[in-house]
């Protein structure tokens, strides 16, 4: 098999994030051919990039595409998308291999792609079914070209050109490519392109079918954070955000060393707990002097709904972690994960979090002023002076 080829595109103003997806991408794939296209990149990041990367035989490579191509094509979603999302229609034309895999700049990748490069295919496109719309659209995150094939139809650029500049469309270039592939099209599992980022939409909203769908799959390999509600915002509730910054840290040097001689990049400094408390209001008792007194624990803020300025403040300690309007299943994962449960937050309490807590068999903690229930050997309740008291009881938990 020759080189796997890998397109992928942005600009300079969201190079740190395909840098990301990149990161990932190389850290479990080897002698990979990948284009970046682009209309601003400097040439400098190409070489430092390559000078490192000859090490391990991949390659990257600079193809400027002229935007201004694209002056006429439709937007949707325009808050998150430019003109660029229209670059792929030219991949058919712009590139000489036969086989293009081309990835979305807001994905990771979390193992190798072998069985995906050993694809055999006689399909103009290999692609995963759009969550939203799988009766009509695939999604344009992930999409493998079949150039050869694509091109038997003759002008076909050019025809998915003109498409791109008429009105009504509603996905932009992925409503481009179903409306001309999609009965032509080989569909990939979902584990190809996990739409993680339609999952807060999809429960919000009641869709179960969305729902059950993203539950099939427990350990996707190349997952899509397809919404505003991205992991590099400050705050947001989509799964995976630590896998992302996990890859976004990551140096050439960690991917070399990992394809070269096999070691792994360390996880971040691991604390105890966590302790988790979910809120309904921004007033915790004591939080802060805890989360002082105990720098070796992780604390974890959640809530169901959005949080105010009080609560964002706790960012600024790197053992806090907060979870605005937090998922089912990732309120599930971080239960499962914690060692206690701080009831400490002043106002209405989530009795039912705190019983289904107390179900797995785990100590909860309150302050007297915020206990929602009598204390016993596994609710445990504190003088409002005893935040000592209560710290050290936590240094003994584990």
């Amino acid at each position: 098999m020759s080189a796997p080829v890998i397109a992928m595109q942005c600009n300079y103003a969201y190079l740190d994030k395909l840098f990301t997806s990149l990161k990932s991408l190389l850290y479990h794939n080897r002698g990979l051919t990948v284009y970046i296209l682009n209309p601003d990149i400097p040439q400098e990041w190409f070489k430092n990039v390559n000078q490192q990367l000859n090490q391990i035989d991949d390659t990257i490579i600079d193809l400027k595409v002229d935007q201004s191509l694209f002056a006429e094509s439709k937007i949707s979603f325009g808050e998150r998308l430019n003109t660029m999302t229209f670059d792929k229609l030219l991949l058919p034309k712009l590139l000489p291999e036969d086989r293009v895999l081309y990835l979305d700049s807001d994905i990771i990748v979390n193992r190798p792609l072998t069985a995906l490069f050993n694809l055999d295919f006689s399909n103009p496109l290999a692609a995963v079914k759009d969550l939203n719309s799988p009766e009509k659209e695939i999604n344009a995150g992930v999409v493998y070209f079949n150039n050869p094939v694509i091109n038997q139809q003759k002008g076909i650029v050019d025809q998915l050109m003109a498409a791109s500049k008429q009105p009504g469309l509603t996905n932009a270039d992925q409503s481009v490519l179903s409306d001309f592939f999609y009965p032509q099209t080989k569909f990939l599992p979902r584990t190809y392109n996990y739409e993680v980022g339609v999952e807060g939409y999809a429960v919000y909203n009641h869709l179960d079918r969305i729902i059950d769908e993203l539950a099939q799959v427990n350990d996707p390999t190349i997952i899509h954070f397809d919404s505003d509600d991205k992991p590099w915002n400050l705050v947001s509730t989509v799964r995976y955000r630590e896998l992302w910054w996990y890859y976004n840290g990551m140096s050439i040097r960690d991917i070399i060393d990992h394809v070269t001689l096999g070691t792994n990049k360390p996880q971040w400094s691991k604390l105890r707990g966590p302790l988790i408390c979910l809120t309904n209001s921004q007033d915790l008792s004591h939080l802060v002097e805890l989360v002082t007194t105990l720098p070796e624990y992780q604390f974890e803020i959640a809530a169901r709904t959005s949080m105010g300025p009080k609560l964002l403040a706790l960012l600024k300690y790197p053992n806090v972690s907060l979870y605005p309007g937090i998922l089912p299943r990732v309120m599930t994962d971080r239960f499962n994960r914690a060692s206690a449960y701080l009831d400490i937050n002043q106002g209405t309490k989530d009795e039912k979090a705190i019983q289904r807590f107390l179900k797995l068999g785990k100590p909860v903690l309150a302050f007297n002023s915020t206990a929602s229930m009598s204390g016993n050997d596994q609710y445990l309740v504190f003088g409002d002076d005893q935040v000592g008291e209560m710290a050290a009881w936590i240094r003994e938990l584990d």
